[in-house]
């Protein structure tokens, strides 16, 4: 691959290919157009998104920042975070991808648990002193209002999943609620 700080083909020559004619078709056509010469260009999709996250023309940079940046105002959540319509749109169209999807955020989502969970070990309204250790302070420490509070603050990620198993529905939960719609 050639080396270089710039793009090799810019808007003079594709004027001079398409003569300003392809900016004024619609989205779609200008998708399909694009589409159509990364496949007549034998161009896999790996192969391109690995250069446009790797490149370091400062053009390609920029649009790859701007696809992994986060707009808080943006209209959609698509909008918000567009690398996460990425993968969400990979997770709900790509059934049988799923296993490596799933294996694919493991690593992330477990650095992120220890990440949490150095935090919580160095909060220092949850470490025990031996100096300091009277029966006020595990009462204060031990308080659900204060741990669910660090949780919450310290480990959002965390919390989020501990959250999510205890209240999903489960055997015993399903039996629960069915016997008390008998009743």
């Amino acid at each position: 691959m050639m080396s270089t700080d710039k793009l090799l083909y810019d808007r003079k020559y594709w004027n001079g290919i398409l003569e300003g004619e392809a900016q004024k078709l619609p989205l779609d056509e200008k998708l399909h157009l694009i589409f159509t010469l990364v496949m007549f260009l034998q161009i896999s999709i790996a192969q391109l998104l690995h250069f446009i996250f790797t490149s370091q023309i400062k053009e390609v940079k920029n649009q790859a920042a701007w696809f992994l940046g986060h707009t808080h105002m943006a209209a959609s959540e698509d909008n918000t975070f567009p690398a996460g319509m990425i993968f969400r749109a990979w997770h709900e169209n790509f059934l049988k991808a799923r296993k490596n999807l799933h294996k694919m955020i493991e690593p992330c989502a477990i650095e992120m648990v220890l990440e949490e969970s150095d935090k919580l070990i160095g909060d220092k309204e949850l470490q025990v002193k031996m100096k300091d250790l009277t029966l006020r302070s595990i009462c204060t420490l031990l308080q659900p209002e204060m741990i669910l509070k660090k949780y919450r603050v310290l480990a959002p990620f965390t919390w989020q999943l501990l959250e999510t198993i205890s209240a999903s529905p489960n055997k015993h939960r399903k039996y629960n609620v069915d016997t008390n719609l008998l009743a």
